[in-house]
């Protein structure tokens, strides 16, 4: 039966951290004890996921000692530990190469403390039952186990995720000049990881029509010094352009980025012989209204599962909402808008303050309305913030403390006119 339970509880761990996350980039961490360093100097968030990773392993430590036919407690300990952190690894390696999750030592030794902080208990339980109600109690132990587990995966399943892709804030992209015509594309633009802006990266076009991944011809390392200028840091971002050419149908087309050992991933980027858009043209339905911001804007981002656009026009953000928005009745519709950046110095004192690496001017969306003649929607205006560089942004409902949605997506940058 323990064995049974142990099945259960290995099928959940890896479903919950590796097959039921979407595929998306993330930096691989390998200094070890970075997130204790920062959970000791007060970052509560990381104190709470160091917490889940030592519990989430404390029932490994118990159900494989239940099933080992060793009753020596030092070889049980030997064998369980060496077991944990293969278990650990294999998930962290999995989670790097399937681009599921982020590669970190200290969730290995996260992982291996809890497994035997599961030993322990198991040896706690032998000693003070024995015979029948040893074994009871320890099935009694190992089912509660399963039960949770089964609770995590069907709560997951059923869960409405406010989970969002933070791909935006891994790396830069962008493409300033499409030309699709003919047969013949070409791409101009730049791109960049932010922590490692060594390495080339390839550009695919995979089609709408038919699926097919078109490989294009790129030409890497141009001189981009707006760029470099913009993200001023102790990086260098200067060799980032890129030309890209190579043969299409004309057709629609989404760009696909491969870095160095990863899979290729969606840039948010499409292009067609009309030029580059961000959204597939056949699913996007731009809101009804007359105005320079729709006609002349960038859609950012589009949720019509919640009655929501936002637009970039040069350097304000406009959110659009329909009449089936669900506005709070007394005024205090909460938008949420943060910023990351290269220019973490210049952040708000209160960021540095308490060590936020990011910058946060969320507020209520009647607050920031702005009047004009809208039809059936509402519209708010904010100011993307200049003091320091923005690499990504997130935005959404923010209800109660909780996300009830969010997005992220990079601003389109416009480098003395090279922008859109």
């Amino acid at each position: 039966m323990s064995l049974i339970f142990l099945l259960v509880y290995i099928f959940t761990v890896l479903w919950f951290t590796v097959l039921k996350r979407p595929t998306g980039y993330h930096i691989a961490r390998f200094e070890l004890f970075c997130s204790y360093k920062r959970w000791f100097a007060g970052d509560t968030n990381l104190r709470d996921e160091i917490m889940a990773n030592i519990a989430m392993f404390i029932p490994f430590g118990f159900l494989v000692s239940s099933v080992l036919p060793t009753s020596n407690h030092k070889s049980r300990v030997a064998v369980i530990t060496g077991t944990a952190i293969l278990f650990s690894l294999t998930i962290e390696t999995l989670q790097l190469f399937l681009m599921r999750g982020l590669f970190e030592w200290d969730d290995v030794f996260s992982n291996t403390l809890g497994a035997v902080i599961g030993i322990e208990l198991f040896t706690l339980v032998s000693i003070l039952a024995s015979g029948k109600r040893r074994t009871a109690v320890i099935t009694s132990i190992s089912l509660v186990f399963m039960i949770v587990c089964l609770g995590v995966y069907i709560h997951g399943r059923g869960a409405i995720g406010v989970e969002a892709d933070t791909t935006s804030r891994a790396y830069c992209f962008q493409i300033d000049k499409a030309f699709l015509h003919d047969g013949k594309v070409e791409l101009n633009g730049f791109a960049f990881r932010y922590d490692y802006p060594m390495g080339t990266p390839k550009l695919l076009l995979h089609s709408a029509d038919n699926g097919e991944q078109i490989m294009l011809n790129m030409e890497y390392g141009l001189a981009r010094p707006d760029v470099n200028d913009y993200f001023l840091c102790d990086r260098d971002y200067t060799n980032v352009g890129f030309t890209a050419s190579g043969e299409a149908e004309d057709g629609e087309y989404e760009v696909l980025i491969q870095w160095p050992l990863t899979l290729p991933l969606s840039t948010g980027v499409f292009i067609s012989s009309a030029g580059v858009h961000y959204f597939p043209e056949e699913n996007f339905a731009a809101p009804n209204i007359d105005a320079e911001f729709i006609a002349a804007g960038i859609p950012r981002v589009y949720r019509p599962d919640c009655h929501c656009w936002v637009y970039q026009y040069h350097n304000d953000l406009y959110w659009i909402a329909d009449q089936d928005f669900n506005f709070e009745e007394d005024n205090t519709t909460y938008i949420q808008y943060q910023m990351w950046t290269t220019q973490i110095q210049n952040l708000p004192e209160k960021r540095l303050a308490h060590q936020n690496y990011w910058d946060n001017i969320g507020g209520y969306f009647e607050k920031y309305e702005i009047d004009g003649d809208f039809g059936d929607y509402r519209v708010m205006k904010r100011e993307i913030p200049t003091a320091y560089s923005v690499t990504s942004i997130v935005t959404g409902y923010y209800k109660n403390g909780e996300w009830i949605w969010k997005n992220y997506f990079r601003p389109i940058y416009e480098f003395g006119g090279a922008g859109r």
